[in-house]
């Protein structure tokens, strides 16, 4: 049976995060999960990323998935910039002995948790892997600034946005966005393999923004067009399939 953890950490400004991890007997590869921006309330029968963890937990590897800010039980208001802030957290964890030492570390993330994940192996580059699914090429090409005020009040109907006069400034809320753009950092990436795992048929996020993303990107890389695939990729079984299999062939080059 795999341990099971419930996690408690601190982001860089003192916002608390929650999440969980699991560790089946003689994992050497630990998958860190990134959620996306959730846009509707939560359905009661989905399981969620706990679901989707213990599934990639059967098949051999540790899982880590922490709420970023807004979601969850971790508290704090959504912006793209603390998020940011979070993933470093998590990841800081994940490279500590508190997580277990594990010789390789890889990213997951799912749409605007794919583009973070792009800029951390960026910056960072200490990753043994980076794979997306469904991320956005640009934040301000899903959300347009003159939807700015839609997508604040949006944001306050599912919860993630959690303070009355949140954000203090709606419009450096959206320059964030626009900084955070993961066609600016996946060049970078390299020489961290990347995988870029889409729905051919997604309705938030065009197919063409992982073309983009994958023509600006250098190798290693990888491209994933998955037929009639929608955005919600973390419940489609086309995607642990994907990541099963590259972990199989990071394990063999490059852990």
């Amino acid at each position: 049976m795999p341990e099971k953890v419930a996690v408690e950490l601190v982001s860089a400004d003192g916002t608390p995060l929650a999440g969980e991890m699991l560790s089946p007997p003689g994992a050497r590869t630990l998958v860190v999960l990134c959620h996306g921006i959730p846009l509707s309330l939560p359905d009661p029968s989905d399981g969620g990323y706990p679901a989707l963890a213990a599934r990639i937990c059967d098949r051999g590897y540790a899982t880590l998935h922490v709420n970023f800010r807004g979601t969850g039980d971790s508290g704090g208001d959504f912006s793209i910039a603390g998020w940011y802030a979070d993933l470093e957290a998590v990841m800081d964890f994940a490279f500590s002995s508190d997580a277990g030492d594990f010789p390789g570390v890889v990213v997951a993330g799912f749409s605007a948790g794919g583009s973070l994940a792009i800029r951390y192996a960026a910056e960072r580059g200490e990753v043994a892997g980076v794979a997306t699914f469904a991320a956005p090429a640009e934040f301000a090409s899903i959300f347009p600034r003159e939807r700015l005020f839609a997508f604040i009040e949006l944001a306050r109907d599912v919860g993630i946005i959690r303070t009355c006069d949140y954000p203090p400034d709606p419009f450096e809320f959206y320059s964030e966005l626009e900084r955070f753009a993961a066609i600016d950092f996946v060049l970078r990436v390299s020489p961290v393999p990347l995988l870029l795992v889409h729905g051919e048929e997604d309705e938030m996020v065009p197919f063409s923004e992982a073309v983009r993303l994958f023509e600006a990107a250098a190798e290693p890389r990888e491209l994933v067009a998955l037929p009639n695939g929608g955005h919600r990729l973390r419940g489609d079984p086309r995607t642990l399939e994907c990541l099963i299999d590259w972990l199989g062939r990071l394990a063999c080059t490059e852990l």
